[in-house]
């Protein structure tokens, strides 16, 4: 009886350890099969480098007016989607030069998903040393074909640019980045006194963005190059804060001069 006994635990032990080994590979296969939303995702990364810089913008576009009818195709972020950027990176579709404004978050003014715009905010939109290092790296290491650089109405900084009042703390030397478009715009308004008044904050804003793009020409030849290449293009935007519509400005009208200048 006793020699019975013990040789059914060893068949059961034996079935057991069986039952284990089998389960553990069955993990483990399941684990290193993508599951049909991870595929989807791996797809739509691997198509995203094929886009075009103008499907991008355009993928952007349709983005901002489906925010402007609240009808967003990405109002939480999934699981899903963050173990699989943690674990592939990142492939955003555009890089973007935004203002730090809380009221102007690009990923939900252009209904884009997580990880699918790689964002530099600061003050006034203005390009800084450190900010374009961070440009630099969206667009050269990231290999994003766009580069946004992204203005609003009622802008705090420009308003500051434009009253000069003293400031403190190193407010100043940023402000400071902002008064050259300020000043372009004065001495456009002088020329032209026919120019309406109402519109001259609106049209500092602009200018801003556009002296902006300049800066970026004139001190980073890694942007120049791309643009070249055309592997990049650089465009301008403005948000009305009230509406929430982005009014596109399109590529600087003298990218071609900056091109030229720019240092090889």
């Amino acid at each position: 009886m006793k020699k019975e006994i013990t040789e059914m635990i060893r068949i059961l032990a034996s079935t057991i350890l069986m039952v284990v080994s089998l389960f553990c590979s069955c993990e483990a296969f399941a684990q290193s099969v993508p599951s049909p939303y991870q595929l989807i995702e791996r797809q739509k990364q691997g198509n995203q480098r094929y886009l075009t810089s103008d499907q991008v913008i355009e993928r952007l576009k349709q983005g901002n007016q489906r925010y402007l009818t609240g009808l967003s195709e990405h109002k939480r972020i999934d699981v899903e989607r963050r173990v699989e950027t943690a674990k592939y990176g990142q492939k955003p579709l555009t890089t973007i030069l935004g203002c730090s404004d809380s009221r102007v978050p690009p990923e939900i003014v252009f209904d884009q998903g997580f990880a699918e715009v790689f964002v530099v905010r600061v003050a006034g939109n203005v390009s800084g040393e450190d900010q374009l290092a961070s440009i630099e790296y969206g667009t050269a290491y990231l290999g994003t074909p766009v580069l946004l650089v992204l203005g609003h109405s009622k802008c705090g900084a420009v308003e500051a640019a434009i009253l000069d009042e003293k400031l403190l703390g190193s407010l100043p030397c940023l402000i400071g980045k902002i008064h050259p478009a300020v000043k372009k715009v004065q001495e456009r308004y002088q020329r032209h006194p026919e120019l309406k008044q109402d519109m001259f904050v609106d049209e500092c804003v602009k200018e801003n963005v556009w002296n902006t793009i300049e800066e970026i020409f004139r001190k980073s030849p890694i942007i120049a190059e791309r643009v070249r290449k055309n592997e990049l293009k650089v465009v301008g935007a403005v948000r009305e804060i009230k509406t929430g519509k982005v009014e596109w400005l399109g590529e600087h009208p003298e990218q071609g001069r900056f091109l030229s200048q720019a240092i090889k």
